[in-house]
């Protein structure tokens, strides 16, 4: 089976977008299929192809808009709208120039927009069926657009295969293709732990309530809410420490924050960390904290799952559905500071902390949450075309 794997955020260097498409592909390879990847080429405007490992070809298509998002690109108007324009005419002429040579037997879109619409167009221009995995903010914000709502109706409706890594995000990506079938296929990794890193402080204090947040500094993963509970825990008097893991454009806003609620000493903004450092904090904290505004089910989910940490998360997307269901911690409202500072105080006691983690539960979230599952459901899925 031969893929052609369409991204707009494939890990590279310090690029922590994507960074679950990797480990996605190693297992389609170990069921059988030879990937190749299409995404855009950050660094230089030029086109370059080749081997990432076997049975994983990449093609970097040169644009001239660097890594900014196209979402941004499209809030600039007529100088973005330009870029945008040059970002789809490249990928699908990067595209067509694949399908021609290497005649892959299906196109896949990671993200209905932007990869889902240069699938569209290679689809119909080659007759190759193509299929779609809708990842939330493709769904759940940009589907909220009215210019990119229709477009994404008529990639969903036309998309011969359908799939969500969030049970919520399949029933509206479902409602969104009239009714087609969409099948829940987790996006996870494997965190790597063999690397010494000294790439963040090292936990201080031992005695302290220790948390972390991990994820893309941005507006929609309530970094700023989280901030504002946490001085709502300084003025209760708890002892405490949060590390908020990622980088993104509400750094600053988030370090003026910090500094503005004299939370310098008990909230620690790291930076991107190596997988192995992501590791070895989640299994040092006492809890993992999501407190996003909108969210599927994220990466860093799984990853506490498999460490066997307890959770706060907001109500969004799957995350409430699933800590309750498997018992995982406490649920919250999102943007909420004050309910959210109150959940953070009573898993401070580690007393009601342990009452959260059940081994089967935990061990039966991990493996439907597994790369491997959601690998398998997609190659399964597509396999099914031929029969």
């Amino acid at each position: 089976m031969k893929i052609l794997l369409i991204t707009s955020s494939f890990p590279r260097h310090d690029s922590i977008a994507g960074v679950f498409i990797p480990d996605t592909i190693r297992a389609l390879n170990v069921l059988g299929a030879q990937v190749h990847v299409l995404t855009q080429n950050c660094e230089s405007k030029y086109t370059i192809s080749k081997s990432l490992w076997k049975g994983c070809d990449i093609t970097y298509f040169g644009w001239k808009g660097g890594d900014i998002p196209l979402v941004e690109l499209i809030r600039q108007r007529t100088s973005g709208i330009f870029l945008v324009g040059q970002y789809l005419a490249k990928g699908s002429l990067a595209g067509m120039r694949i399908c021609r040579i290497w005649q892959p037997d299906i196109i896949f879109a990671e993200w209905l927009i932007p990869a889902g619409l240069i699938a569209r167009f290679l689809s119909f221009f080659t007759g190759i069926p193509y299929a779609c995995r809708a990842l939330g903010s493709d769904v759940y914000i940009a589907a909220g657009n009215p210019l990119l709502r229709p477009v994404i109706k008529r990639i969903v409706r036309k998309s011969t295969l359908l799939f969500a890594d969030g049970f919520d995000l399949c029933r509206k990506t479902s409602l969104l293709a009239a009714g087609k079938e969409c099948f829940f296929a987790a996006t996870s990794r494997k965190l790597e732990n063999n690397i010494e890193t000294e790439t963040f402080p090292k936990i201080r204090d031992n005695d302290r309530f220790t948390f972390c947040c991990i994820g893309r500094l941005h507006k929609v993963k309530g970094q700023d809410i989280l901030v504002k509970a946490c001085a709502l825990l300084l003025q209760k008097r708890i002892s405490f420490c949060c590390y908020l893991v990622g980088a993104g454009e509400e750094k600053e806003n988030l370090i003026k924050l910090v500094k503005s609620l004299s939370l310098e000493q008990n909230v620690i903004l790291t930076g991107r960390l190596e997988d192995d450092a992501v590791a070895e904090l989640i299994s040092k904290s006492d809890c993992v904290v999501i407190p996003s505004r909108s969210e599927s089910i994220p990466l860093v989910m799984s990853e506490g799952i498999a460490a066997g940490k307890p959770f706060v998360v907001s109500n969004v997307g799957d995350m409430g559905f699933l800590a309750e269901k498997y018992n995982l911690g406490y649920v919250v409202p999102p943007e909420n500071q004050d309910e959210l500072a109150d959940v953070l105080m009573k898993m401070s006691d580690s007393r009601l902390r342990s009452a959260f983690y059940d081994k089967q539960r935990y061990e039966e979230l991990a493996a439907i949450l597994s790369v491997e599952a959601g690998a398998e459901i997609i190659y399964d899925k597509i396999r099914s075309l031929n029969n």
